[in-house]
């Protein structure tokens, strides 16, 4: 009789409140071991940066978090009112700071119009024109791909030639902005001797959904050992509120737009592949399980090995004897 098959559903099950307290622990003796006095976030109103608030109050207590609220043109302005109701329930004086200057100040804006970024349907339009052409159902993966040239077929390659000047517009409109969120946070934790918490699950770590040098630039990681879909049972554990809880999870860059559009997948989906591949279930077994298809499996895999490829940069030559 041959093993029975690891379930991905038994698997991605966890102990809520053990999570809980290990994490604060973990803010605990981070802060302490490095000789902060406490720690800085900024607070978009989504999930992720909603469980990190609440786990470092409750790890340091109020007076040593400090929290940004870092709006700009193209923010949806009911993920400030969630990231404000956040900080009113955990008693926080959070610092606004309006970052489109900066950004207008260095081009961003002359990139994309106030109009396209606020068109969802329009870039919903193109990331299906993207799957269409390319054949996958992830425009996430096929993007990463282009712009690190991983195994770049003929579809890829062309993009890359005709379309790299409109592309690339848009991706440095939105990779900008991410980063500047970060320099604002290091600027603050650097005025107050605070480290710059990282709000980075394991389901977007895993598969590169993040910007290195932006919103994966921290100096503690409270989430990224965890999957999206454990993130939210923690947070329900923890107490936030049930609107956060329940909306799809965005960068909020342009129009808010899901995550789960660009990636192709549901978070569900995504983690169910992701917890598979890490524990070495086959294809077949994870396509049993999950119901999804081969393709989509196969994107997981691109967008993973890109992954890791970044997290190698910057390249160098070895070092001299």
């Amino acid at each position: 009789m041959g093993e029975e098959m690891l379930s991905i559903r038994e698997g991605l099950h966890f102990d809520v409140s053990r999570a809980a307290n290990e994490i604060e622990q973990f803010i605990r003796s981070e802060v302490n071991r490095l000789g902060k006095r406490g720690v800085v976030l900024g607070l978009s109103g989504g999930l992720d940066s909603s469980t990190c608030a609440i786990l470092c109050v409750r790890a340091l207590g109020r007076s040593r978090v400090l929290t940004l609220l870092l709006p700009e043109r193209d923010t949806n302005m009911q993920n400030m009112a969630d990231a404000r109701l956040v900080a009113q329930m955990l008693d926080l004086q959070p610092i606004h700071i309006d970052i489109s200057p900066l950004l207008a100040t260095i081009g961003v804006y002359n990139l994309v119009s106030g109009e396209q970024a606020g068109n969802r349907p329009m870039i919903e339009s193109g990331i299906r024109w993207i799957n269409h052409l390319s054949s996958a159902p992830s425009a996430f993966s096929e993007g990463m791909a282009m712009l690190y040239n991983i195994k770049a077929n003929l579809w890829l390659r062309l993009v890359r030639r005709l379309l790299w000047r409109p592309l690339g517009r848009i991706h440095a409109f939105a990779i900008t902005k991410v980063r500047q969120r970060m320099v604002t946070l290091y600027f603050h934790a650097m005025l107050n001797n605070c480290l710059v918490v990282g709000t980075t699950d394991r389901s977007e770590w895993s598969v590169g959904f993040y910007d290195p040098y932006g919103d994966g630039a921290s100096d503690v990681q409270l989430l990224r050992h965890l999957y999206k879909t454990q993130i939210r049972e923690l947070a329900k554990h923890l107490g936030v509120p049930e609107k956060i809880l329940n909306k799809p999870s965005s960068g909020d860059l342009a129009a808010g737009l899901p995550n789960e559009s660009a990636i192709g997948l549901t978070y569900e989906q995504l983690d169910s592949i992701l917890w598979g591949l890490d524990h070495s279930l086959t294809e077949k077994e994870i396509v049993v399980q999950t119901r999804v298809a081969p393709a989509a499996i196969a994107a997981v895999q691109k967008a993973m090995s890109i992954a890791r490829l970044r997290e190698r940069l910057p390249s160098m030559l070895p070092l001299l004897p």
